[in-house]
């Protein structure tokens, strides 16, 4: 445990920051000067732009909330797509871009956006395709773009304590704090999953006991 944390922002790290550490830099090998797309507000995603950030990356970052994207720059994030307003995301990236597209995609969509992932992704781009918010399966798979993209789709599945001791020294070294939206006592667990059930989390959750 890196330790100027506290108990509850290293109860984050053994799921959900192993899972964007695993994405970023242990398959994606993210570099300096690359661009990361994030999907979400999330507890991945956040640590996800963290990570990418640390590693010296720019990073767009995909919501349907504005408040929650102006958050998200505050942590670092460089450009916001808010796509319920604009569900042509992955125009927008290509045009953040100036058409070279994205070098690595975290996508936590799953069936709704891996198609939209893959024409925002520059030739030779990987997905990491972590979540299936949207669903598992992908109707009408874009095939000929994927060829076309030459695409490295990745799965990720959390990660090894390997990974998870290189993350926490990168985590100490770098000071890096973990989001937290809001914490629960043990006596309101109920409401603690109601609050996740909504969908307006930025970051994680903690219940306490």
């Amino acid at each position: 445990m890196p330790e100027h944390l506290t108990d509850i922002e290293a109860a984050t790290l053994a799921c959900a920051a192993l899972t964007a550490w695993h994405a970023i830099s242990e398959e994606g090998r993210v570099r300096a000067g690359d661009t990361v797309v994030v999907q979400g507000t999330g507890g991945v995603s956040l640590f996800a732009l963290q990570f990418a950030k640390l590693l010296g990356a720019q990073v767009i970052v995909t919501s349907s909330s504005d408040e929650k994207l102006e958050r998200a720059k505050v942590l670092g994030a460089d450009f916001g797509i808010n796509y319920r307003t604009n569900p042509d995301w992955d125009k927008a990236v290509l045009a953040y871009t100036h058409g070279r597209g994205a070098d690595h995609i975290v996508d936590l969509g799953g069936g709704s956006t891996l198609n939209r992932s893959i024409t925002a992704l520059k030739v030779g781009g990987q997905i990491s395709i972590v979540g299936l918010l949207s669903g598992s399966e992908v109707e009408g798979f874009a095939i000929v773009p994927a060829i076309l993209r030459k695409a490295k789709l990745q799965a990720i599945n959390v990660g090894s304590r390997e990974m998870f001791e290189r993350m926490n020294r990168a985590i100490e070294l770098h000071s890096l704090r973990p989001v937290i939206d809001r914490t629960f006592p043990f006596e309101q667990s109920l409401d603690a999953l109601r609050y996740l059930a909504k969908g307006s989390t930025f970051g994680k959750i903690a219940i306490v006991f």
